[in-house]
């Protein structure tokens, strides 16, 4: 018989966190042997979260919630705190100030270990050096994600890289791989345990329109699929595609507001509309 552990795919309780087993496939979270009543799942809540590093330097206390199947960009120029941002969602930093919520667990009273298991169980992150193992192929780099014993997970990693386009390329060594694939196959890492969250870092920096598109594409699957997906970019492109967008500079993270998106927008167009008539006048 599975432990009953296995079963639970909604809010985290701290005693589950604490026995859940080391390998509990991913089909297994997914399922509940006692009857749920569908309801918007709040994957991620961080209230005054900040962090200050030495320097003074970090990101100043900030407020963020994601729902499960909702989407958010952050934008901002180096230096504003962005990796700091991801870091703290990530659980590889504790954050000096505020609190965050993941699935319901209040990581504020998690041990050490117990951060790192919720880590590995609940959230995905897609590095901005992907940080692939290029002694494996595709398809294991993505069961990798379930930890050594990856064998078992063949199917279901091999399934997910058809599903984003690269079914001919599961047996690929991913050092043969173009960079726009590399990144799928990064994304598919993040996606394959089903996490509450998948954290992106410039998912699309470097690639070309088309690669850049199959990356955007493997991001809305992720949240097709119920995860919350967080990305910090510079592509204003994949922003826009976003549900929610934000502002991080300087360590202030605010909403970019969708009406003074359009402001803009009218006004670019205006001064378009006027540079053309002066023209033909």
């Amino acid at each position: 018989m599975r432990d009953a552990t296995c079963t639970v795919r909604g809010p985290v309780a701290l005693t589950r966190l604490r026995g859940l087993p080391p390998s509990c496939p991913a089909s297994d979270r997914r399922r509940s042997s006692s009857p749920v009543t569908p309801s918007p799942q709040v994957a991620l809540v961080a209230q005054r979260l900040g962090f200050t590093y030495a320097s003074g330097a970090g990101l100043k206390p900030a407020d963020l919630a994601l729902a499960s199947g909702e989407t958010a960009a952050v934008e901002g120029p180096s230096g504003s705190g962005k990796s700091t941002l991801l870091a703290l969602l990530g659980l590889i930093l504790t954050p000096s100030t505020g609190s965050l919520a993941i699935s319901g667990t209040d990581t504020g009273s998690l041990t050490p270990s117990e951060r790192d298991l919720l880590r590995r169980r609940e959230i995905g992150i897609v590095l901005q050096d992907l940080g692939l193992l290029t002694f494996l192929n595709a398809w294991e780099n993505v069961a990798a994600a379930f930890g050594p014993r990856f064998g078992r997970h063949r199917g279901v990693a091999r399934d997910l890289l058809g599903d984003l386009g690269m079914g001919e390329l599961v047996d690929r060594p991913v050092a043969e791989l173009s960079g726009g694939q590399r990144q799928r196959v990064a994304v598919a890492r993040a996606a394959v345990k089903r996490p509450v969250l998948v954290l992106a870092d410039e998912p699309t920096s470097g690639l070309d329109p088309k690669n850049a598109d199959l990356v955007k594409g493997a991001l809305r699957a992720c949240a097709a699929q119920g995860a919350a997906v967080l990305l910090v970019t510079h592509d204003r492109g994949i922003a826009e595609t976003c549900d929610r967008r934000y502002a991080l500079d300087e360590g202030v993270l605010s909403p970019v507001s969708s009406v003074s998106n359009a402001s803009s927008a009218s006004m670019e167009n205006a001064r378009t509309d006027n540079a053309r008539k002066e023209k033909l006048g």
